[in-house]
């Protein structure tokens, strides 16, 4: 065997670590260090790049395998997605699929108790735009404030465990009931009474 051949049949399949990331359209390109070799800038593989596209760059310091067609390392792919020492699995439950990004979001869901959930770092933001609309189907718990730019329709009750403030008018097309005492300004619907009524069968005392 020739040393020419035997060089091509080495690189036909080769491990390294990305060393360089160059953002460029119509697709982004890697360098990637193998031993003491450098490879010339390569793509990527993407798990989709046709009508339905996907954007999941490999970070440096990834371990990648670059497969090189005839073994000429310069037409090769770096392939990503292989843990070790430096990048370790960040779970080793078999029932979680896990997506931890580097600011420390993490998504995951269990498919042993059927939990989706996801977490943001500290000012992270969650925006979903549906023109359609949205619809949830079951109980919903939110810990923390709510604002509404626009109108809410209830077809069930409402119960409020806390302080509720309006700040515009409220209307009841049915019958209003409280426990406790209602007030408009100082006047209390239970306290108050009407003065500068002379005693007699006409005169009015506290509220009946």
């Amino acid at each position: 065997m020739s040393a020419e051949l035997h060089r091509r049949l080495e690189n036909l399949i080769r491990f390294g670590t990305i060393k360089a990331i160059y953002s460029a359209k119509p697709f982004t390109t890697v360098t990637v260090t193998i031993g003491e070799i450098t490879t010339a800038k390569l793509r990527f593989l993407s798990l989709r790049a046709g009508k339905t596209k996907t954007w999941d760059p490999p970070s440096i310091g990834e371990e990648v395998m670059v497969l090189s067609p005839s073994g000429v390392l310069e037409m090769g792919v770096a392939i990503a997605g292989f843990n070790n020492a430096d990048n370790p699995s960040p779970s080793d439950d078999l029932n979680q699929t896990i997506r931890i990004f580097e600011d420390g979001c993490i998504f995951t869901y269990d498919v042993s108790s059927h939990e989706l959930t996801a977490i943001l770092p500290a000012g992270g933001k969650a925006i979903l735009t549906a023109p359609g609309g949205v619809t949830v189907n079951g109980d919903t718990t939110i810990n923390g404030n709510v604002q509404v730019n626009g109108s809410i329709a209830m077809t069930g009750n409402n119960t409020v465990g806390g302080s509720q403030l309006v700040q515009g008018s409220s209307h009841s097309t049915d019958h209003f009931s409280t426990e406790a005492n209602v007030t408009a300004g100082s006047i209390s619907l239970k306290e108050h009474t009407h003065s500068g009524v002379e005693p007699g069968p006409s005169s009015t005392g506290g509220p009946q």
